[in-house]
């Protein structure tokens, strides 16, 4: 359940050094609209105060004494589903220990302020602020901890072939909360899973990378990044950074994908959601997930416009809902989805074709 936004949003800090937990607590009293209803010094006491406040949010170290933050995450995660932002020196973006958390069930994660020359303070106070704001509006499903399916190695994930007339494209379009949400779809996806995933993260390209090598450590299916051209396989999934622009290309029967490096101007979901039309139409499948902005509205109207499926992110269950507004408001006719559900719909829409 998300907060209501009518009452202060009541958080409770969890962090093992004292200096730091005044410090957040610091950070989060200057919005009128937070309050810090305690501090905890480790994950234990964390569970334990978490039962007795029942705060909107919680705020979590990684490394603590006597519980660390990622087990008491999984324990919040099963019993209580509070959203939880995790805060630590190991959490920055492209890190194992980031994707940890976001697996287990944290909404986001931030590395701690900090006063080094290269870095500004204020920005991250406010980046601490808002996201503890966005996770209190966040309606959470049953339990956020991600079920995921057990994986193989790579030399294990056997190749299903060139794409046939049968095969659908499923692109995905994900901005700010996007690690957050392909870790609920890509490791989620079953064996034989035979159609083709294409996802654009707008995020920069060296950080694609290590988080394609997380999600294939964690999926039965082949994970790969995009860095240059490819040939689709079925039964794969592939991630690219949105600093590459992604068309779909037919030549002599042979589908491929051009990749090419981004300008500023150019939105690359909707370039990739047009292309995907133009070349696929009712074999093509567009998902707009969170996001800053308005990239992926124009390219999803346009691959329903062509015959194709079109599923937007529920707006209660996104980071950001920029991108999920901006398409719904194109008119376009769309399956609203929580990530959470994203994985049943694709898998039972397609055997319910093959019934």
């Amino acid at each position: 359940m998300g907060h209501n936004g009518a009452d202060k949003i009541r958080v409770l800090v969890v962090d093992d050094s004292a200096l730091m937990s005044r410090q957040i607590t610091s950070i989060l009293g200057e919005d009128s609209s937070i309050e810090v209803v305690g501090r905890a010094k480790d994950g234990l006491e964390a569970l334990t105060m978490v039962k007795e406040l029942q705060p909107d949010v919680v705020t979590m170290d990684v490394e603590m004494p006597r519980m660390n933050g990622i087990t008491a995450l999984k324990h919040i995660m099963v019993k209580h589903s509070v959203p939880t932002v995790m805060i630590s020196a190991l959490t920055k973006e492209g890190a194992k220990t980031t994707f940890d958390a976001l697996k287990f069930g944290a909404i986001d994660v931030i590395a701690k302020p900090s006063r080094r020359e290269d870095e500004n303070l204020e920005a991250q106070k406010t980046d601490i602020i808002s996201k503890v704001k966005r996770a209190a509006a966040i309606r959470t499903g049953r339990s956020r901890y991600i079920r995921m399916s057990a994986s193989l190695a790579r030399d294990e994930k056997i190749s299903k072939g060139l794409p046939d007339s049968n095969t659908r494209f499923i692109a995905i379009g994900a901005g700010t909360g996007g690690y957050y949400g392909l870790l609920r779809i890509i490791p989620g996806l079953p064996a034989e899973f035979s159609d083709v995933l294409i996802a654009v993260i707008l995020v920069a390209s060296k950080y694609v990378e290590p988080f394609v090598s997380y999600l294939d450590a964690h999926s039965v299916i082949p994970v790969r990044t995009v860095s240059g051209p490819f040939i689709p396989e079925r039964g794969a999934c592939y991630v690219c950074s949105g600093d590459y622009l992604l068309g779909m290309e037919n030549s002599h029967g042979a589908l491929g994908v051009s990749a090419v490096q981004r300008t500023e101007s150019e939105a690359s979901i909707n370039h990739f959601f047009n292309s995907l039309a133009e070349t696929l139409s009712s074999r093509a499948i567009g998902v707009v997930m969170t996001g800053a902005g308005e990239d992926g509205a124009e390219g999803l109207a346009s691959v329903r416009s062509a015959g194709g499926a079109a599923v937007v992110q529920d707006i209660n269950n996104c980071m950001d809902p920029s991108m999920p507004i901006a398409a719904l408001e194109k008119g376009t006719l769309a399956k609203v989805l929580p990530d959470y559900m994203m994985v049943d719909y694709l898998t039972k829409a397609r055997a319910a074709e093959k019934n």
